[in-house]
């Protein structure tokens, strides 16, 4: 018998080559597909979970129909990548029906949220720039105001401009910083008896108060009633979802699970 395999695979040991190797790469793309879907679980497992505890935290951020604003600008995004649309190719024949639209609402409602969070974010930083524009507007006319008030003793330019350059923001631009020294060149030169130490005076003064006025909220931060309303509703819709638990959550646990 053994004379006869042996005869067997001397003759024909191209073709049995040829099967073993085909083998071989089916049972390596077999098991690279295995561990891809296997890590595709894993992830979804993991950001519904990360989700359950996030949106719970954005959900604190609604007091008494009251959004606080501050709390959403220190938030983290609730995901940058939904792994559910991304890999649930992957499991429409794993999952039963209800799970699988159970899990789909799931995302549906944090998607939401996450985009009512992007819109409160993006708000507050447009607030944030228009704040700084307007201060600096406001200050920019302070200068031009009390330039012209304080003719008094020769001014020393080059100090001037040397003083007023500290004092400008430290992320003001190189072209911020260009114009503001054209601007005090032009006045000094127009205006040669400007005392520093009554400007300073008069414009530290003028620039307190004004800070004061805007750290004591003097402009309004509007917040669109629309955001809560369709918070609270994703919110609603999200409590009314138990993806953790239900039969397809545990099939994705059972295959993130698996060794190979």
């Amino acid at each position: 018998m053994w004379a006869n395999i042996a005869n067997f695979v001397s003759k024909n040991w191209i073709d049995i080559l040829l099967v073993i190797v085909g083998a071989s790469a089916f049972i390596i793309y077999w098991v690279q597909e295995r561990r891809k879907i296997s890590e595709a679980a894993s992830l979804i497992v993991l950001q519904v979970e990360e989700l359950q505890t996030s949106i719970a935290e954005v959900g604190s951020y609604i007091s008494e129909g009251k959004l606080n604003d501050g709390a959403f600008y220190e938030s983290q995004m609730l995901f940058k990548t939904d792994y559910w649309d991304k890999h649930k190719h992957y499991f429409v024949r794993k999952m039963d029906s209800f799970s699988f639209r159970m899990f789909d609402e799931f995302y549906n409602c944090a998607s939401e949220i996450l985009e009512q969070q992007q819109l409160m974010k993006n708000l507050q930083k447009n607030s944030l720039f228009l704040t700084q524009q307007m201060l600096m507007q406001s200050e920019t006319n302070y200068i031009l105001q009390i330039l012209a008030m304080c003719a008094q003793n020769p001014v020393d330019v080059p100090t001037l401009l040397k003083t007023i350059e500290g004092s400008l923001p430290a992320d003001a631009s190189d072209e911020q910083k260009t114009a503001f020294e054209n601007l005090m060149k032009r006045m000094t030169a127009s205006n040669q008896n400007i005392d520093p130490n009554t400007f300073w005076n008069t414009y530290n003064q003028s620039k307190a108060n004004l800070h004061s006025v805007i750290n004591q909220n003097a402009l309004t931060h509007y917040i669109p009633v629309q955001i809560r309303i369709t918070l609270e509703n994703a919110l609603k819709k999200y409590n009314a979802i138990q993806v953790i638990g239900c039969e397809g959550y545990r099939k994705l646990k059972k295959i993130a699970n698996r060794k190979f």
